[in-house]
């Protein structure tokens, strides 16, 4: 029986928790009386603001975990083993009480309610301004990299979950919010990165590890691709500046330690190996909490590696292979002379391009957004907008890049890619989409974007060559959270998505 409404979630004063996200440390408090209306009285307190809205995408729900685990293990390019965070997931066994299910909700909605407080603190910063240390710029970009936040945090909970309970205010006595429509927080979302993209600075104009209009503008145009909205997604990346395809030789700063930050990376999710909690694998966002899991987990145990599928979608000689994946006799390290026997596994976002083995408790960014998917996705607009040849010109950015040959040569018409019809440049988004952003957690909403995930999805088999029951209707969306239906007045378990 439901006695009162609580989420599973603190939403109120979340600048309470002051993990600091970005590059530079800065004092904290940690005080459950929180108040906008006597707090932002300085810049140092305006950026622990807006570090607090960072601090959840560190956590397990995330990117220290499943936030990479869930659309990897969903998708078709990877194999699980027997690790029950990753087989479960790879079987599509979710259940509403698993913490698989409810980690990203309640970091997701941890986040949103520290970027409610920085938004909700706009008035009083301003009204501070004459006699304070910071400027109206400096307002300007912290409310900017809430709203961008906010729109990221509900877009990771919108394509796992479909439709969510919007929390656009906080609520000194929190109130019952029922699940609104998928159209709905999609609605805010746009709003949200719209906004974002008036109040950023540029890539280049703030510290490393911050939101920049560059990535707003990446991120609204990817929502807008997903929702099929073609010309606003062309407009929107038309509009991206300041980013460039990194050469072949400096290919590896895209999932190494060494090159983060570079001139190809959008937003990250900063990592620096760093943690005073004792307990490493229950991050909670109160403290720092830098550590990722991703490498151990990866590249040192395999508890998801790449599947054959994948490594046999790479063409003959293509150097980004050897960059996402390692095989046995492959050559890596610092100096690429060190022989690899340890079975295939990921190579991206290991510490092995710069170490000469795996480092524990991990400290290489997640790279969220890079501009080789903003050229993909342009390609993918185009095509979409009857624009084949546009379609092959970026796609072609992306071949020039690794020196690999070009749509439309008769040599890639003999490896089986030819353009000359439009199912023949959709093949060549897939494919190219497949191989560059392998492992970066884009597969498996790829898939459900071009209703391939029954076709690729059902055929793919687990470790013993088993099928794994994939059911498009059901495993689209992962189950609401089993203590969200206990403590929410207004979701039921007749809320509970599809089949579970």
């Amino acid at each position: 029986m439901k006695t009162e409404f609580k989420f599973n979630l603190v939403i109120l004063m979340m600048a309470a928790l002051f993990a600091v996200s970005c590059q530079d440390d800065v004092a904290v408090r940690n005080t459950n009386d929180l108040s906008r209306e006597t707090f932002f009285q300085n810049i140092a307190q305006i950026e622990a603001s807006a570090n607090a809205a960072y601090a959840q995408l560190q956590n397990a729900g995330l990117y220290q975990r499943f936030g990479y685990i869930l659309p990897d293990a969903f998708s078709d390019e990877s194999i699980s083993r027997a690790d029950p965070n990753f087989v479960t997931a790879f079987l599509f066994a979710l259940t509403p009480s698993l913490e698989q299910s409810s980690l990203t909700w309640n970091n997701c909605y941890n986040g949103i309610g520290a970027c409610n407080f920085v938004i909700e603190g706009e008035e009083v910063m301003r009204s501070n301004l004459d006699n304070s240390d910071f400027t109206e710029a400096d307002v300007e970009d912290a409310v900017g990299q809430a709203y961008f936040l906010r729109g990221l945090y509900y877009y990771f909970l919108v394509k796992r979950y479909g439709g969510v309970p919007l929390l656009l205010e906080s609520q000194d006595n929190i109130t019952p919010e029922p699940r609104a429509t998928v159209d709905r927080v999609y609605q805010s979302i746009i709003s949200d990165l719209n906004t974002a993209v008036g109040l950023l600075y540029p890539k280049g104009s703030t510290e490393n590890g911050r939101a920049t209009r560059g990535a707003a503008l990446g991120l609204l145009g990817k929502v807008y691709l997903h929702r099929e909205m073609y010309p606003e997604a062309q407009s929107t990346f038309a509009q991206i500046t300041d980013y460039t395809l990194l050469p072949l030789e400096d290919y590896d700063d895209n999932f190494n330690d060494s090159g983060e930050y570079n001139d190809e990376s959008m937003f990250e999710v900063s990592f620096n190996g760093d943690s005073i909690e004792a307990d490493l694998w229950s991050q909670t966002g109160i403290g720092v909490s830098e550590v990722t899991f991703h490498a151990q987990e990866y590249t040192a145990w395999g508890n998801l590696f790449p599947s054959d599928k994948l490594i046999d979608e790479f063409e003959e000689g293509d150097p980004r292979l050897q960059s996402a994946i390692l095989q046995d006799g492959d050559l890596f390290g610092p100096n690429d002379d060190l022989v690899w026997s340890e079975g295939t596994r990921w190579h991206k976002f290991s510490q092995l391009y710069d170490n000469p083995a795996v480092v524990q408790n991990g400290s290489t960014n997640a790279r969220i957004l890079r501009y080789a998917d903003v050229i993909l996705m342009q390609a993918e607009v185009e095509h979409e907008l009857g624009n084949d040849p546009g379609a092959i010109e970026f796609l072609n950015q992306i071949r020039a890049r690794v020196e690999m040959p070009l749509y439309g040569t008769p040599e890639m018409d003999a490896a089986g890619f030819p353009v000359d019809t439009p199912d023949g440049v959709f093949n060549a988004i897939v494919h190219e989409r497949m191989v560059e952003l392998c492992g970066e957690q884009v597969r498996f909403d790829d898939l459900v974007r071009w209703d391939l995930d029954d076709q690729e999805i059902s055929s793919s088999l687990d470790i013993q060559g088993n099928t794994r029951n994939y059911n498009p209707e059901i495993h689209r969306l992962i189950p609401i959270p089993q203590v969200e239906i206990d403590a929410n007045l207004a979701i039921s378990e007749s809320d509970q998505n599809f089949g579970y």
